[in-house]
C-alpha cells in the first residue's frame, strides 16, 4: 500500500502529476473525463533525468485495465514490479477524487459597507483581479500599450500623464506567444527611454504551447515573483484550437480563473461584414467571459515617426464604459514616446462618441443640430438626442437654434 505522504500530487486545468518518491516514478493524468478516462504517461527518474516508460489511455475504474497496464510496466521496470498495481490504484483513487470535488456552496449576505465602486488595478483599463481583451488590426500598438501598463504599474508611475492611475506597484509576466527576446528587449528599453523614470526589469517567458497546458509552472512563477498583472500576447496560439468554437474560450477562461489574478489578453480582431460591430476574432465566448474589452486603432502615415492610437471601451461588466482614449506615440532611433493626444479632427475621430465629437466641435462655436449633425456625419436624430441629453447633464446650452459648449 503507498501512503499518500510520499506522493507529490499536482493539480492543473485538466491534468493530474503524481511524484512517488520512495520510488522514483512520476504519472501524469491528462484529458480527464467525467467518467475517469485519462491519457497516463509514466516516466522513471535516474540521476540523468526522466525516462518515458509508457504513453497509453485507459478506463482508471476498470480493474482488468488496470492489471493490464501494471503487467507492462512490470516488463519494463522489474525493479519495482511489485509496487505498479499499487501506483495505479492511487492513481485512480486519488483523481476520482480530485474530479469529482466541488467546490462548496458559500453563504453570502447583504454588507452595510458594500459599494459598487470598482477596484481597478489600472484605471481605467484593468479591473483587478479580473480578465481584460484588448483587441485589434495587426500593428495597431496593442503590444506597445500593454508594455506601457506594465511600466506604469511596476513603478508605479502614479503620475504620469497619461490618465492611467496605478495606485501602488506590482509585478507584471508577460507571456509571449509571438516576438523574440532581442525584439522585446529594444521596446522595453525604448520605452523606457521615453518615460525616463528610471529602468526596471520586466519579467518575460516565451510560450510555445496553450496557457491551459502550462497552468502548474506559470502558478510558481506568480507565486515565486508575487506577480500582480499577466499578459497574454496573443489570444490565438494562447487558447489554441479552432477559435471559432466555444470549447477553446471557455477551456481559456477558466485557466485565467484559476491562476486568479489580473489579466490582459492581447487578441485579433474579427473580418469585418458590412454593418456588423468588430470583435474578437473567434467564439463570442472570448467577449462574453472578458470582463472588460476595450477596441485598440491606429493611425499612421508612411515616412512619418509617430502614430495615434485610440483605446475604446467596448465592453465593461463592473461599471459603465469609459470614454475613448487618445495616445500619440513618437519612434526615435532608441526612443518611443507617447502623450495623450485629441483624436478629434483625425481619421480616428469616429471611435470617439458622439457626445465627444460634439463638444470637440462646439469649441470653436455655436452651432445648430443640422450643422453638428452635417459636420460630424451623423444622423440627425441621434444628435438632437444627443444634445438634449448633454444640456441635462449641463454640457451644453441652447440660444435660439445655436449650440454653444458651456464654459
Amino acid at each position: 500500500m503507498i501512503s499518500s505522504h510520499n506522493v507529490e500530487v499536482i493539480e492543473a486545468l485538466d491534468s493530474i502529476t503524481y511524484i512517488f518518491k520512495d520510488l522514483n516514478v512520476k504519472v501524469l493524468a491528462e484529458r480527464i473525463t467525467d467518467d475517469i478516462r485519462a491519457e497516463l504517461t509514466f516516466f522513471s527518474a535516474n540521476g540523468s533525468g526522466e525516462n518515458t516508460l509508457l504513453t497509453t489511455e485507459a478506463n482508471l475504474l476498470s480493474t482488468p485495465t488496470q492489471t493490464q497496464i501494471a503487467k507492462r510496466l512490470q516488463n519494463t521496470v522489474t525493479d519495482i514490479k511489485d509496487n505498479w498495481l499499487d501506483v495505479l490504484t492511487y492513481v485512480a483513487v486519488t483523481t476520482k477524487e480530485i474530479k469529482r470535488k466541488e467546490e462548496p456552496a458559500v453563504e453570502i449576505w447583504p454588507c452595510i459597507d458594500d459599494s459598487l465602486e470598482v477596484e481597478y488595478l489600472i484605471s481605467p483599463l484593468l479591473y483587478k483581479n479580473h480578465p481584460t481583451v484588448f483587441f485589434g488590426d495587426y500593428s495597431s500598438g496593442k503590444s506597445l500599450i500593454a508594455l506601457i501598463l506594465c511600466y506604469i504599474l511596476q513603478l508605479p508611475y502614479t503620475d504620469n500623464p497619461l490618465g492611467l492611475n496605478a495606485s501602488k506597484p506590482g509585478r507584471c509576466l508577460y507571456l509571449d506567444y509571438e516576438d523574440d527576446e532581442s525584439s522585446f528587449q529594444k521596446r522595453w528599453s525604448a520605452l523606457e527611454h521615453g518615460f525616463g523614470q528610471g529602468a526596471q526589469p520586466l519579467l518575460r517567458r516565451r510560450m510555445t504551447v496553450p496557457l491551459a497546458d502550462q497552468l502548474p509552472s506559470i502558478k510558481n512563477l506568480i507565486e515565486k515573483h508575487n506577480v500582480e498583472l499577466l499578459v497574454i500576447d496573443s489570444l490565438g496560439p494562447a487558447a489554441r484550437g479552432n477559435l471559432n468554437d466555444p470549447e477553446p474560450a471557455i477551456r481559456y477562461h477558466a485557466a485565467l480563473r484559476e491562476l486568479g489574478i489580473t489579466s490582459l489578453t492581447l487578441a485579433h480582431c474579427a473580418k469585418e461584414f458590412m454593418g456588423k460591430k468588430r470583435s474578437i476574432f473567434g467564439s463570442v465566448f472570448f467577449t462574453n467571459l472578458a470582463r472588460a474589452v476595450w477596441e485598440i486603432k491606429a493611425e499612421a502615415e508612411p515616412g512619418i515617426n509617430d502614430i495615434l492610437i485610440s483605446v475604446k471601451h467596448t465592453k465593461a461588466n463592473l461599471s459603465g464604459l469609459h470614454p475613448t482614449l487618445g495616445y500619440r506615440l513618437t519612434f526615435s532611433n532608441n526612443t518611443i514616446a507617447i502623450s495623450s493626444a485629441n483624436l478629434a479632427g483625425s481619421g480616428l475621430s469616429g471611435e470617439l462618441s458622439l457626445s465627444e465629437q460634439i463638444k470637440s466641435l462646439l469649441v470653436a462655436c455655436p452651432l445648430s443640430t443640422q450643422e453638428i449633425a452635417d459636420k460630424l456625419g451623423a444622423n440627425e436624430g441621434s444628435t438632437r438626442t444627443t444634445l438634449n441629453r448633454m444640456v441635462k447633464k449641463g454640457v451644453v446650452y441652447k440660444a435660439g437654434e445655436k449650440w454653444g459648449l458651456q464654459q
